[in-house]
């Protein structure tokens, strides 16, 4: 392990990787594929703007692209520019500041100058030491903390601390993933407004799940503070509260992505050429399926599920048979997921909107008969959740927890590898990566990384092999919460992997990595 290896893990261990954002941002490989012009879409033939749901490659290297069209409004995020930085930008350009603020980032920076040269890189182990003040070999928080000016509050007697500020992500991680005992220890220490803002971006299932499991004293706690800073909206409607404005229904716990558009739009797939050039164009009737997931078989099968609905179509695009996923589920439900394999057909059925939504694994057989519940409650965020199956393995990526899933095809759990990594090239950054797999020639498991654009490759078993390249993702930052919600770039690489497509739902096109020339 290198010096700057060592040094990102220990900084990020602290809670502190953002500090070195940029330097491996400039340490990142090149990769072996580079971004060449993207394929666009303009004005259906009805004169209304396109808006692209999802790609497949089909068995003649033909794109299979499911679109819409309509009234029906769809938010994009508008690029950055120069003199409106995103949120990324602006932490970066208070990055002196935050070097002079810390600690231990202030025992690294020995010249003051901001920033962290390769001398003090290498010099980076007896800087830490000198922090250690009692010799014990280890850095601990009140070591390393900054000085609040008397803004951290003691712990009062009994255990429980009076408005202790943690990190946003820290706190969004626990209230995903943490055991009722954590959640607890977290509407202990950290202050009633921070836990109360976090737990309102969550969905209403969440929030009463998380409060029901609160002890009494600590539902009271948050009860008052909320009554303290307004927690009713203006008419008395508190925030828990759904529903669509006018009272229309919702259709459950569906995701943005999911009805922005499906009461007024109309749905088809479009047959593209490796040249960017249609070739054909299915229509999908309002009776469904909405194209919102595809999968194409080598027998020329085409498979498509969305919106409660999935059929089977043959290669002219002809229907074959249909079934309603929402029966199926017994509530209303999204499709999360399809993959098709020689036998079976395998289907995710997501329930809730945030990082905390899950999906059920469904198999079918290749007729959609023999519905069976093989795998449940993988975590996919927002209802997406991408499958392969290689080797007769079924592999699951599940995004919210950084991870590939493997399992038999009767649902039995294999094993899983992967690891969030914000810091390092193998394992998976963002919030919840990887988004999107694929599978290409060789046998390699392609991932696709939302929020970063980062395109990588991995054998089945999770030997990392290398970085394929990078899409212009992630320069749309400054868009609606519709948009930030859409981390969902599925990935399809042709038969020699000279070509990956990887759809941009942000920028509405379908963006090309094309491989260096040696």
């Amino acid at each position: 392990m290198n010096i700057y290896t060592k040094l990102s893990a220990c900084l990020a261990a602290l809670g502190l990787g953002a500090a070195l954002g940029q330097a491996a941002e400039d340490a990142k490989p090149e990769g072996t594929h580079a971004e060449i012009e993207p394929i666009q879409f303009g004005t259906h033939p009805s004169g209304k703007a396109i808006t692209i749901k999802t790609i497949a490659m089909n068995r003649d290297g033909d794109l299979l692209v499911g679109i819409s069209w309509g009234e029906g409004k769809m938010e994009f995020a508008a690029p950055r520019s120069a003199d409106n930085p995103g949120p990324r930008d602006r932490r970066s350009q208070g990055s002196g500041g935050l070097m002079r603020a810390l600690p231990v980032l202030v025992a690294l920076d020995a010249d003051g100058d901001g920033e962290l040269s390769t001398d003090e890189i290498e010099k980076a182990e007896a800087a830490l030491a000198k922090l250690d003040k009692n010799a014990d070999g280890k850095l601990s928080g009140d070591e390393v903390r900054p000085s609040r000016g008397g803004s951290q509050r003691e712990r009062r007697p009994g255990g429980q601390a009076q408005g202790t500020e943690k990190s946003g992500e820290e706190i969004t991680r626990i209230l995903e993933f943490g055991t009722e005992d954590d959640i607890a220890d977290l509407a202990r220490e950290a202050s009633p407004q921070q836990f109360m803002e976090a737990l309102r971006e969550m969905g209403s299932d969440d929030r009463r799940k998380i409060m029901s499991a609160l002890p009494r004293e600590l539902r009271s706690r948050l009860g008052r503070s909320r009554g303290q800073s307004g927690g009713r909206r203006p008419g008395g409607r508190t925030r828990s509260q759904g529903g669509r404005a006018g009272g229309g229904e919702r259709r459950g716990n569906r995701g943005p992505l999911a009805i922005d558009d499906m009461f007024e739009h109309t749905y088809g797939i479009r047959v593209i050429g490796a040249d960017g050039s249609l070739k054909a164009e299915w229509p999908m009737p309002d009776s469904g399926p909405h194209p919102k997931m595809i999968h194409a078989c080598a027998d020329g099968t085409v498979y498509v599920a969305g919106h409660g609905k999935m059929a089977s179509y043959d290669k002219s695009g002809k229907r074959l048979a249909m079934i309603d996923i929402d029966k199926l589920s017994g509530e209303k439900s999204l499709a999360a997921g399809m993959f098709v394999s020689d036998a079976h057909v395998f289907l995710a059925v997501g329930m809730g909107n945030s990082m905390r939504a899950t999906e059920d694994i469904y198999r079918f057989e290749r007729d959609l008969t023999g519905a069976k519940k093989i795998v449940e409650q993988q975590y996919g965020c927002c209802s997406h959740i991408d499958m392969q199956v290689m080797n007769g393995e079924l592999l699951i990526a599940e995004n919210s927890r950084h991870r590939v899933n493997r399992f038999d095809l009767d649902g039995k759990p294999l094993g899983k590898w992967g690891k969030r990594d914000r810091t390092g090239i193998e394992g998976f950054a963002a919030c919840c990566n990887p988004v999107n797999i694929d599978i290409g020639p060789g046998n390699v498991l392609y991932t696709a990384e939302s929020g970063i654009g980062r395109i990588k490759t991995y054998t089945p078993g999770g030997k990392f092999l290398g970085v394929v390249g990078y899409v212009d993702t992630t320069v749309f930052d400054d868009g609606s919460r519709l948009a930030a919600q859409t981390c969902y770039i599925p990935i399809e690489v042709n038969h020699d992997a000279s070509r990956v497509y990887v759809m941009d739902v942000r920028a509405n096109l379908i963006r090309v990595l094309a491989a260096r020339k040696k």
